[in-house]
């Protein structure tokens, strides 16, 4: 008997085998798949037997000949559509009936509507799905409100009608119209459409028409299989005073030759071009994204309700950038995605200049009330993975995140306290290696405009101290810190300078003021940025003693290396002295 059962299950994995063979041959994957029984009915079970739904979709499956995929058990999410919605598809194509649709039609709408991973809606955002279909091309979905009445809206093309239908080989969403994957590169449905007239003989004139009309499928360049374009529409050029091809190059194009590579037309389109696949929920969480144009990014970030390209701060002054067009935004093609700007925007020239990052500025420390250099005094937790632009290491609860600190000015004046803006981060007890304490910090940077700069980390010295190592862009920095390190008011502000330390503080130079040799500036290394944008800034401890665990992390300074690197100094107020 147990030879028989052995044969069995012998014979079910080749035909499983064969199965998942003929799907990757027709372009089906079979990712995921889940050799496992269970008395909930399969897919193509589940569609027979509600036929006054499925009957039409299920004539589609057949057609395609995947109904043995159907009836596999895996792991699984299937956007099917019901009767009306196949009935809607086959009068919006001009269609008969499901007999009109060919092998291939139908392999292509059912690719376009199975995901190998099981999602249900709680899994939903406005923005990509977390996994591709098997055509290799991603799901949106958004939600739609109308009198009060919302709706989940799948690719902008059909409506959730029922949801997690829980089945043997996965998730059933059924939806009320045939989703159909996208079949025009980049650079066709630009053309396709009349918005973008001027933009399209840019691209042409440039050679970029060229570069997005190739199919990722096809695609032999891998840092070219998918591409996002950020276009204009012939009316923001128009705003922005170019009301023709003709005017735009003649702005633009500072060699008389689009397709130089140093012609500002060129470098213009290829700032608009991106070598990722970003969807407005990608653009909206990742801060800079790099582009065509050589050594240049665009930044982002989402300021409700708007996700915005280039909203940056330089030298203290906000300068605001341009809004997504979300309603317009989203299009799905075979070689990446299109999105549209409200707005005209450009590289902009810019000279490298100082930044005075404060460690503790981060977004959800600044946005909640009353915390953020609030004049009082607070000591507030947050814990790993709570801060979106830090990202931290640690074990045990004492490494599990890091304490935003801040004083009263009275009580810094008592207490000869210095910091940057009277507010720091420390580490939840223990910066230190083992079980229980934080061990790697990374800092997302404010944005920085490409140069050579000195980095100076700025602390609070430590009596016990330890060596951290650095790193700048995950390359090491030269220099060593060991936050034990003060001031010697014998030598000159020179003299300090000379070995790499510096008082970045307004403390006063007094070798009777303890804080002058406690708030301390290291200069950790001399960097070449390439690129203008933010960036990452690691620490890492080496000691695993209870002893010398404390850290502050005041401020991080980068300060172009032809600049004045003692002044000015950073005040207690949070200004520059």
């Amino acid at each position: 008997m147990k030879t028989v059962i052995n044969g069995m299950r012998y014979y079910l994995l080749l035909c499983m085998a064969a199965v998942t063979l003929l799907m990757s041959a027709n372009g089906c994957k079979q990712d995921h798949l889940t050799l496992t029984t269970t008395n909930t009915v399969n897919l193509y079970t589940y569609m027979q037997q509600n036929p006054t739904q499925f009957s039409m979709f299920t004539q589609i499956i057949d057609k395609a000949g995947y109904a043995s995929f159907f009836n596999t058990y895996g792991a699984y999410t299937f956007f099917i559509p019901n009767n009306d919605g196949v009935t809607a598809y086959l009068k919006a194509t001009g269609k008969a009936s499901v007999d009109a649709i060919d092998a291939a039609t139908a392999k292509s709408l059912i690719g376009i509507a199975v995901v190998a991973d099981t999602i249900s809606t709680n899994n939903f955002s406005d923005g990509k799905m977390r996994t591709a279909t098997n055509s290799g091309q991603y799901l949106i979905t958004a939600t739609r409100t109308v009198n009060n009445v919302s709706t989940t809206v799948i690719n902008k093309q059909a409506n959730l009608v029922k949801s997690n239908i829980r089945l043997g080989n996965g998730i059933l969403h059924v939806i009320d119209n045939v989703l159909q994957p996208a079949t025009l590169t980049l650079a066709q449905t630009i053309e396709k459409d009349s918005r973008y007239t001027i933009f399209l003989q840019a691209l042409k004139e440039t050679g970029f028409y060229d570069t997005l009309n190739v199919a990722s499928s096809v695609a032999t360049d891998p840092t070219r299989k998918y591409l996002t374009v950020i276009a204009e529409t012939d009316s923001v050029f128009k705003a922005a005073g170019f009301n023709t091809y003709a005017q735009l190059k003649a702005r633009y194009s500072t060699q008389g030759d689009p397709k130089n590579h140093a012609d500002s037309l060129w470098l213009f389109m290829g700032y608009h071009v991106w070598p990722e696949l970003s969807y407005v929920s990608d653009i909206s969480v990742i801060l800079s994204h790099p582009t065509l144009a050589p050594q240049e990014i665009t930044t982002s970030q989402l300021v409700l309700p708007n996700v915005l390209l280039n909203n940056d701060t330089f030298n203290g002054k906000l300068e605001p950038g341009q809004a997504l067009n979300r309603s317009t935004s989203d299009v799905s093609t075979t070689s990446g995605v299109l999105h549209n700007v409200n707005t005209h925007y450009t590289i902009k020239i810019r000279v490298p200049s100082a930044v005075y990052f404060d460690c503790a500025a981060q977004p959800e420390i600044i946005k909640t009330p009353g915390l953020y250099r609030s004049g009082v005094a607070v000591n507030n937790k947050f814990v790993l993975g709570t801060l979106s632009q830090v990202a931290m290491v640690g074990k045990g609860t004492n490494g599990n995140g890091v304490v935003y600190q801040s004083q009263t000015p009275a009580a810094a004046a008592t207490g000869n306290s210095y910091y940057y803006g009277l507010d720091w981060l420390e580490p939840n007890v223990r910066f230190r290696l083992g079980n229980d304490g934080l061990q790697t910090i990374e800092f997302t940077t404010p944005v920085i405009v490409k140069g050579t700069y000195k980095i100076w980390f700025d602390y609070k010295r430590n009596g016990s101290g330890k060596v951290v190592l650095t790193y700048f862009d995950n390359v090491p920095l030269p220099n060593l810190l060991n936050n034990k390190d003060q001031l010697n008011f014998a030598e000159s502000p020179a003299q300090a300078e000379a070995r790499g330390y510096k008082s970045y503080s307004e403390a006063p130079a007094n070798n009777a003021t303890t804080p002058y040799f406690d708030f301390v500036g290291r200069l950790l290394g001399v960097v070449v940025i390439k690129t203008t944008g933010p960036h990452k800034i690691r620490f890492e401890t080496t000691t695993d003693s209870s002893t010398n665990s404390g850290m502050v992390w005041d401020a991080i300074e980068f300060r172009p290396i032809d600049m004045d690197q003692l002044n000015p100094k950073l005040g207690r107020d949070g200004t520059l002295k």
